[in-house]
């Protein structure tokens, strides 16, 4: 206590220590059990990409197909969507099971094709028949083939 009696408070601050500031923590992982996780997420979004670039490529027919109806105009719009539905469905299936189709047969393909679409299901016949009849509206044909073309299952 005595080497403390008599000094004023700047002697007193210079006889303190230096604060002693710990070594920096780490930032990389100390364990092989964070290593183990790292490549197992890698693993997994390097899958999950590959998957989606896969599909997107799958569905590249599909994409095509929504182009050219969104550039359908005119008078003889229904034949028009009767061929890209056709086209489409010649991609997506195989040649014999689909290019002999036409009528009711073609219409029950687009319903069986197509389950959980109530539209499509209403419109099948009309859908099949547009190439044949000249006087349909293709307006009213454009949201059901769209909606096909989106939803069907190969």
């Amino acid at each position: 206590m005595d080497r403390y009696e008599g000094k004023n408070l700047p002697q007193l601050l210079d006889l303190l220590h230096d604060i002693v500031v710990p070594e920096p923590v780490a930032m990389t992982p100390q364990t092989i059990g964070w290593v183990v996780v790292a490549a197992w997420i890698a693993a997994a979004l390097i899958i999950v990409a590959v998957h989606a670039a896969l599909r997107w490529r799958r569905n590249r027919y599909r994409r095509d197909a929504l182009r050219a109806l969104d550039s359908i105009r005119g008078g003889n719009a229904a034949a028009e969507i009767a061929v890209i539905v056709k086209r489409t469905a010649l991609t997506a299936f195989p040649r014999s099971e689909v290019a002999n189709l036409y009528g009711q047969e073609w219409a029950d393909f687009l319903r069986r094709t197509a389950p959980k679409d109530s539209r499509v299901r209403r419109h099948a016949d009309e859908l099949a028949m547009a190439a044949y009849r000249p006087g349909l509206d293709g307006e009213a044909l454009i949201d059901p083939a769209r909606r096909w073309v989106r939803n069907h299952r190969a």
